[in-house]
């Protein structure tokens, strides 16, 4: 029987309010899947999903269907929306707060 190899991984990283330029870009081209855990929200109402191809590059708005992609926060554990992972790096910029701390995970 041949045994498929899984990887997971995962960080805390500091999402930024508007500033994808500022909010850490998550590696996810090698992945299959990933999703962030908030234990609290400290008044974030909504994370808008931004991707870009390079580490260094600036972020851009993620569009699905002609509308920006985002899920609306509460605390709890939500997956990256589908429209994600065609992307090398995303990057959740959070509406509602300055910054919040988030963990982020990973798994291929």
């Amino acid at each position: 029987m041949s045994q498929i190899e899984r990887f997971f991984t995962g960080a805390v990283i500091t999402a930024a309010s508007s500033a994808a330029t500022t909010t850490p870009r998550v590696p996810f081209g090698r992945y299959s899947g990933g999703g962030v855990v908030i234990p609290s929200t400290g008044g974030v109402t909504q994370i808008r999903w931004h991707a870009s191809s390079g580490a260094e590059d600036t972020p851009v708005q993620i569009y699905a269907d002609g509308a920006a992609v985002t899920t609306a926060v509460t605390a709890g554990a939500f997956p990256f929306p589908d429209a994600c992972y065609g992307f090398a790096y995303v990057a959740p910029v959070i509406v509602g707060a300055a910054s919040l701390p988030l963990s982020v995970t990973v798994k291929g």
